[in-house]
């Protein structure tokens, strides 16, 4: 048996989450017998086959709960829990709130990731939230570009220059953004904050939702890691949908913060 076919296996489960999940095709999809698969995928994940399902069904649950005014028990019903005390009981479980309190809005948000076999050991513990955030004025600098590796080595020659000329100290007192944008074959990059400078670009960042990510640490590397995590894991397990010709990095004391306009 090889990942592929475990990932094929994966992707029927989650085409299923809300319908009964036929282990015949699970055992089907692989070529294994069911006993066998069942300890391959223990053995590979410390969970077995149903506990997978469940935590998944939850984290979409969790998903709905957060985002539409679905009623919580047509949600409950909808992921396979025949009652509402066994659904809160296993959500308490494993988000360690109740179904009405996430509705409510408490705690921070929380998913349980799509496997995929490819990437077992690079499996990553988010620390995100979804927002809507209003309208800001930014004053930057603007550097443009025809390909993306030109632009890293703008970007690169900006950053110099503003930790020479002052600029860099000055945008962090109030935060520091970094926004890459591709518009029509064109890639562009501001560096700024809120701070008015008249010497600088305006730029205006729409009033609209995101999924804001934090990483303690502003390492470009631990950055280019994160949003390479994002790609392969968050956003296939969520039904979020990101602008893609858009990402803001916000600098703030140690941390930075990934901001991931949604559709």
């Amino acid at each position: 048996m090889n990942f592929d076919s475990l990932n094929q296996m994966i992707a029927y489960i989650e085409n299923n989450l809300d319908n009964e999940i036929d282990y015949n095709e699970l055992s089907k999809i692989t070529n294994t017998n069911i006993f066998i698969l069942e300890r391959i995928f223990v053995f590979l994940t410390n969970m077995t086959i149903n506990e997978y399902i469940k935590k998944r069904r939850l984290s979409k649950a969790f998903e709905e709960i957060r985002t539409t005014d679905n009623k919580i028990i047509d949600i409950a019903f909808k992921y396979q829990y025949n009652s509402a005390p066994s659904f809160n009981r296993a959500f308490r479980q494993l988000f360690n709130l109740t179904p009405t309190e996430c509705r409510k809005g408490l705690g921070k948000y929380q998913m349980i990731p799509m496997i995929n076999f490819e990437h077992l050991n690079n499996v990553y513990n988010f620390d995100y939230e979804i927002k809507i955030l209003d309208a800001i004025s930014l004053y930057c600098y603007h550097i443009t570009a025809k390909t993306h590796s030109d632009l890293l080595y703008k970007i690169r020659e900006l950053y110099k220059k503003v930790k020479i000329n002052g600029y860099f100290k000055k945008f962090n007192e109030m935060g520091m953004y970094g926004i890459f944008l591709k518009s029509n074959g064109i890639y562009h990059y501001y560096l700024g904050s809120p701070k008015y400078y008249s010497n600088l670009e305006k730029y205006i960042l729409d009033k609209n939702k995101y999924a804001v990510f934090k990483l303690i640490s502003r390492n470009q590397l631990d950055i280019v890691n994160l949003v390479d995590k994002i790609n392969k894991q968050w956003i296939p397990s969520t039904n979020y949908h990101i602008l893609g010709n858009l990402k803001i990095e916000l600098y703030k004391d140690n941390y930075c913060y990934i901001l991931m306009p949604l559709k």
